[in-house]
């Protein structure tokens, strides 16, 4: 059976995001420089933070603002899509940062294969 291409916040009214995004606690402290979850981050070159009407934002609109946001991060682990959360899509169950690099392996590695 083939695995869903989204994770479903329609449910609660909300919006459609890809397999793999994960939920942060989201701030921008000045250009491309944010803090995740308390941590320090950087968003990529080129990416792209929605608002919950999915409108592009820059991040200087948003300076100092707390937000629940949802994001996945580029092969090289920066931050590459944002979405500002509504509340209704807040309270459907989504991973966090405790594995901040699912969303760029798509796949497994199987262990159980021999290599003898």
């Amino acid at each position: 059976m083939p695995r869903p291409q989204t994770q479903n916040e329609s449910l609660v009214g909300g919006r459609n995001f890809p397999v793999g995004t994960l939920r942060g606690k989201f701030r921008v402290i000045d250009g491309n420089d944010v803090m995740l979850d308390g941590r320090a981050d950087r968003l990529a070159p080129g990416a792209r933070i929605r608002s919950g009407q999915n409108m592009l934002v820059m991040s200087g609109a948003i300076v100092g603002q707390n937000l629940l946001v949802n994001y996945t991060r580029d092969a090289a682990g920066m931050l590459r899509e944002v979405w500002i959360l509504t509340p209704d899509e807040a309270t459907a169950s989504r991973e966090s940062l405790n594995k901040p690099f699912l969303n760029i392996w798509p796949f497994v590695q199987n262990d159980t294969v021999n290599t003898q």
